[in-house]
């Protein structure tokens, strides 16, 4: 069989069976709670819209009898919309390779190392940009400004976000430059947790992830076995599961609640494998592979964040 059909099978197969996104999100343990935890959600359309519920249903009413029951209008659902964002990575094959790697076994191998390289590198970017991506940019390699992924440096926040203001949507933020505490972690965990919709999953640095450590007694140091089969170190604060990320901002605590935030994706359109690119003047070809999404959320109000907090 012929190089160019082996790979662009190979490939083809891979992406399309889900496996490529298996193995991104099960890198990091962030990356795991988006994909176990809080699901990939797919939908079609111009935008990401995400339904919010805005306010109670003013139309529970007691009566007796006869008694006239009033209907109301009410205006309880609201919708978050966010811009598709898109993402490609190539995945490199020079001429030179080529050549060395003729036969059928040497072209799998190859090619298994080339995917697991871009593979890497998709699962540090698109995790770097959950953590730091803006929408004026931030100046990191992947950056341009108006085309990041924005995620939680803007989702977990005050003000306006995708189109909705309100004091009820707005975030729990704590930024007072202070030594990490435990009452500070209660605090804002109970803050953003409304009766049985609580806080599941707590990010932080490594720095901060080793202070609450030390803060603990010995049998207070529980950990989430799902969490651990995946591979990942984790301790529990209250039930949220607590791990930490290279990519937290230094002195940053995040709170987050896997029923309202998600990464969600066009589509067809995530880890899509489009076949090989040869360009005219260069001795090679180009798997590349395209990814259209967004991290969305329908409820701030249940996501939180410590910041500039210190060991």
């Amino acid at each position: 069989m012929a190089f160019d059909n082996i790979v662009s099978t190979t490939l083809e197969r891979y992406f399309t069976s889900g496996k490529a996104t298996d193995n991104i999100f099960a890198r990091t343990a962030v990356l795991d709670f988006l994909k176990r935890r809080s699901k990939i959600n797919a939908q079609g359309g111009r935008q990401a819209i995400v339904p919010v519920m805005g306010a109670k249903n003013t139309t529970f009413q007691n009566y007796s009898g006869y008694d006239t029951l009033t209907p109301a209008v009410d205006e309880i659902m609201d919708t978050a919309t966010y811009d598709w964002k898109q993402s490609a990575i190539y995945i490199p094959m020079s001429g030179i390779e080529e050549a060395k790697n003729s036969g059928d076994k040497a072209v799998i191998k190859l090619i298994t190392a080339k995917t697991e390289n871009a593979e890497m590198t998709a699962a540090d970017t698109f995790e770097d940009q959950l953590f730091n991506a803006t929408t004026a940019g931030t100046g990191a390699s992947w950056s341009v400004a108006g085309k990041d992924w924005v995620g939680l440096a803007e989702i977990v926040g005050t003000g306006a976000h995708a189109g909705i203001t309100g004091a009820w949507w707005e975030s729990y933020v704590e930024s007072t430059a202070t030594a990490l505490t435990l009452g500070q972690l209660s605090t804002a965990y109970n803050s953003v947790s409304y009766g049985s919709d609580k806080c599941d999953f707590e990010v932080t640095t490594q720095t901060l992830y080793e202070k609450y450590e030390s803060l603990l007694q010995t049998n207070q140091r529980l950990t989430d076995a799902n969490t651990g089969k995946a591979g990942f170190d984790n301790l529990m604060h209250k039930s949220g599961v607590v791990v930490w990320s290279d990519y937290a901002p230094t002195g940053s605590w995040y709170f987050l609640n896997s029923k309202h935030i998600n990464l969600t994706v066009l589509d067809g359109k995530w880890m899509d494998f489009r076949g090989f690119v040869e360009p005219y003047n260069v001795d090679a070809k180009y798997g590349l592979v395209l990814s259209y999404g967004s991290f969305t959320t329908d409820g701030r109000r249940y996501l939180g964040k410590l910041s500039a907090k210190t060991a």
